[in-house]
């Protein structure tokens, strides 16, 4: 397993995500990104060409030789955080996640709350049918990726939140509506939800910036989206999702207790309230 520290797994216990930078070697994220550009049809540092062109959250056609290589060595991480022998081992290739530019690169936004966020796996999806719950995901930066970049955005804490609500809700309808982007926050008073005004209304998300090779590893309940493109290139990411052997056993109860199933985090003080602390 990769070594992971307490340290580092309080954070992941308190905010739900973990910033890793020497997980991946440089020659594997350079040929996961010759893939990628190999199978589109624009020049992804080209801004005339990617400006306005949208987000394409699949790309077809892609070859997946090295983001088998790149699964396979996120894989020891991954059970760093989780537990060894626990996992399904990853399988061939990786979701390959385009964000291009947005048509206003450039222009000032409405602001981060202008990100909606979502979980995967919760509800039914048009663009994704194939993702199911799971326990720990892993978002790859195939190249350099700047702030307002379109970098990974997460809701620090959100997965505290998710799983209070999931103590008492089904897991298919998220607020009463079959959109997992829905989830309400907590109200004033103890076990009472705010639906008038949603979760990603009411915090602030972090957008994650970081050079290639850059890994993000998420909690399955984890609010988190692609943050606004304002650059001029396309932000090229590589996602994994790592589920238990018997995930469909335990999903229900996985879903309302954020580490029932992660022997590698017994023992580290699980925060019940306050606020996240996130990098600088």
């Amino acid at each position: 397993m990769v070594s992971i520290t307490d340290a580092e797994r309080r954070s992941f216990a308190r905010n739900g995500f973990l910033v890793l930078d020497d997980l991946l070697d440089a020659g594997s994220v350079a040929a996961g990104r010759e893939a990628v550009v190999d199978a589109i049809d624009v020049d992804p540092d080209d801004p005339e060409q990617v400006v306005g062109h949208g987000y394409d959250v699949d790309v077809e056609g892609v070859d997946q030789a090295p983001f088998t290589r790149i699964a396979e060595a996120l894989f020891p991480a991954a059970e760093g955080l989780v537990g060894e022998d626990v996992l399904a081992p990853p399988g061939s290739g990786m979701q390959v996640a385009l964000n291009f530019p947005d048509e206003d690169a450039g222009a000032a936004t409405t602001g981060p709350k202008s990100v909606d966020g979502h979980l995967d796996g919760y509800a039914s999806f048009d663009e994704n049918p194939e993702v199911t719950t799971f326990q720990l995901g892993a978002a790859v930066y195939l190249d350099d990726v700047g702030p307002r970049g379109g970098g990974f955005t997460v809701w620090p804490g959100s997965h505290r939140v998710a799983a209070e609500y999931f103590d008492d809700h089904a897991l298919e309808t998220v607020g009463g509506k079959p959109n997992n982007s829905q989830i309400p926050a907590l109200g004033d008073e103890p076990g009472e939800w705010d639906y008038d005004e949603r979760l990603h209304d009411q915090c602030d998300p972090y957008e994650i910036a970081g050079d290639a090779g850059t890994v993000v590893l998420w909690h399955g309940l984890l609010t988190h989206n692609a943050g606004i493109n304002n650059g001029e290139r396309v932000r090229m990411a590589a996602i994994s999702r790592f589920a238990r052997e018997d995930q469909d056993e335990i999903r229900r109860d996985a879903a309302a207790n954020l580490f029932e199933y992660w022997p590698a985090m017994a023992g580290v003080p699980m925060v019940a309230g306050g606020e996240p602390v996130v990098p600088e």
